[in-house]
């Protein structure tokens, strides 16, 4: 039984016993779609569950030996859920920078104000001095990329791609604006590329909504460049730190003085033209493929120079 589906029926399993006392093992079974060993496994859980600190007043009450050998099921001190709980600074300040966060990402969205203004207001110390750190975009993008999504309106994005001067254009099928490590993207399906793709979104410069509408293609991949395989390893002076930013990744290490970044690759020649493009910054690359290929264009733009000898040497 895997751990994520039983947290999710035990969670469900405490308000159904509170709310049928006395309730057979076998019927809680039913209802949950399960067998009567396993309700039986998830109350030998409960027993030791309930309001933090572990005291005898804090924990569910479950008769283990009635379940046992009368195949019911006696659940008691359930009560202890409607007691209000104070949250400690740590657990506030998470909650502070969460709701925050989502009201950047989200904009004017009322329910993440009016639970974010409550918060606040029932903290009483460290609310003022909490800042999350987002990168700024347009209000008006993002909202216009939320209802474009929404809507199922194809978008016409002018965008800066990193690492590249000047702006990209591209007709989009936009599906949801997230947040990941303080930057806000739009995941969404790039008609040119046939693939999906995510925008940063304080690199877009210009957001227009045309009249043509589309059918959704399902949910984008949850992670980055779920679709690709491929991944590569860069070890960086920390001269070259900054494609930890400006590229998705899926790990960056400390190593000593340099740093470890991963992230997928789609092209094998994008990721030959980084690392010419690093140069020295790379102390290691962890594809044989891409380092001979970057070995092979180095190779042929030295070949394009003429030997000649340089000033004030002898031939």
């Amino acid at each position: 039984m895997r751990s994520d589906a039983q947290l999710t029926r035990l969670l469900r399993l405490v308000p159904y016993l509170a709310a049928n006392q006395g309730v057979s093992v076998d019927e809680a079974a039913a209802a949950f779609t399960t067998t009567p060993k396993q309700i039986v496994r998830d109350l030998e859980v409960l027993q030791f569950c309930g309001l933090p600190g572990g005291y005898f007043d804090d924990l569910f009450d479950v008769d283990i030996d009635a379940v046992r050998e009368e195949g019911h099921i006696d659940f008691r001190n359930a009560d202890v859920l409607a007691r209000p709980l104070r949250l400690r600074p740590d657990e506030a300040a998470s909650l502070l920078a969460a709701l925050r966060l989502i009201v950047e990402v989200a904009g004017g969205s009322e329910a993440a104000l009016s639970a974010l203004h409550k918060l606040e207001a029932a903290v009483e110390d460290g609310a003022d001095g909490l800042s999350v750190a987002v990168a700024p975009t347009d209000p008006e993008h993002r909202s216009a990329l939320t209802a474009a999504a929404a809507g199922h309106r194809v978008v016409r994005l002018t965008y800066r791609a990193g690492g590249r001067a000047g702006t990209t254009v591209a007709d989009v099928e936009p599906a949801r604006v997230r947040l990941v490590d303080g930057f806000a993207y739009l995941d969404a399906w790039s008609r040119s590329r046939g693939a999906w793709r995510s925008f940063r979104l304080d690199r877009v410069e210009a957001v227009e909504t045309l009249a043509e509408e589309f059918s959704p293609r399902g949910d984008p991949p949850e992670g980055w460049f779920d679709d690709v395989a491929r991944q590569l390893t860069l070890t960086v002076t920390r001269r070259a730190a900054w494609i930890a930013e400006y590229y998705p990744t899926t790990s960056v290490e400390p190593d000593g003085d340099a740093l470890r970044v991963t992230f997928p690759v789609a092209s094998p020649d994008w990721a030959a033209a980084l690392v010419l493009r690093l140069g020295d910054a790379v102390l290691d690359v962890s594809d044989d493929a891409v380092s001979a290929l970057a070995r092979e264009r180095a190779a042929a733009a030295l070949a394009l120079y003429p030997e000649e000898p340089a000033v004030g040497f002898p031939a």
